[in-house]
């Protein structure tokens, strides 16, 4: 596979996300429901845009030491949003294309991006890394793309995260299709490495005051595996799909099993 590589600031959000090509994010939306996948890739539907995400963005750019934060974003007001004193602001912000943001949301920022750095596994991952790299390719007849918060050319590559609960982060993993993730930014920029497959680690904070904890997690192998399992037989699908047309989930019924925690819990019940 022959792969472009994107610098930084080479391409906006918005631009990077209106390329028609197949990211992480929407290989998981496919694994759940190729109908909505479908949609989103050809632009029939698209995510409304939601606090959390715009958060996610401005926390992203502001551990981004490549992207003009200041030349970008404009801290309003500490006032309510429905004085006139924020419209003012709001009005002014749009006329100069910066994005406004509440005085609250810098200071969480800020605090989340001072979590980090004083985590020193953390620290020394963003340590002379490369931030926001775009990868793009062709497989078969799909185009597909990833981003990599941070890089170690041919040694490393880490992911940023808010979460709610540090200690719970874990249970995100599979929860959100993290381990796809990993396994697909792996796969993809192994092209641009004569084929290794890169470690992969996340970077969770806490975006809940007031610690705003910051920890790593690595992905064991067994984990990985699943992940690039789940990638490939999911890229396969996608290319069978385009070629037939069908994006129908085709998921009418289904068998629920209970979880290994209530199994277990049943087990304990009887050998009482």
């Amino acid at each position: 596979m022959t792969i472009t590589i994107i610098p930084p600031g080479t391409e906006t959000d918005e631009q990077y996300h209106q390329s028609k090509c197949w990211g992480s994010t929407l290989l998981n939306t496919f694994i759940r429901s190729p109908a909505l996948a479908h949609r989103i890739i050809t632009g029939t539907w698209r995510q409304p845009e939601t606090p959390a995400l715009r958060f996610g963005r401005l926390f992203h750019h502001r551990m981004d030491r490549t992207f003009a934060f200041d030349q970008h974003y404009r801290i309003a007001p500490d006032v309510d949003k429905r004085t006139k004193a924020w419209a003012a602001a709001e009005e002014q912000a749009n006329v100069d294309g910066v994005v406004l943001i509440s005085f609250d949301d810098h200071q969480q920022a800020e605090a989340m991006r001072a979590s980090v750095l004083a985590n020193p596994v953390a620290a020394s991952l963003l340590e002379g890394a490369q931030q926001e790299i775009g990868y793009r390719g062709s497989h078969g007849n799909i185009r597909v793309q990833c981003r990599a918060d941070v890089l170690h050319q041919g040694s490393h590559i880490a992911d940023l995260k808010t979460t709610v609960d540090a200690d719970e982060f874990g249970k995100s993993v599979g929860s959100y299709g993290y381990h796809v993730q990993a396994a697909f930014y792996r796969w993809l920029i192994s092209h641009t490495c004569n084929g290794e497959l890169l470690p992969f680690s996340f970077i969770a904070v806490e975006k809940q005051a007031p610690l705003y904890r910051c920890r790593v997690y690595d992905l064991d192998d067994q984990f990985l595996e699943l992940g690039q399992q789940s990638v490939h037989a999911a890229l396969d699908d996608i290319a069978r799909r385009t070629e037939s047309g069908d994006w129908d989930d085709h998921q009418d019924a289904e068998m629920v099993s209970p979880p290994a925690w209530m199994l277990a819990q049943v087990t304990r019940s009887t050998a009482a």
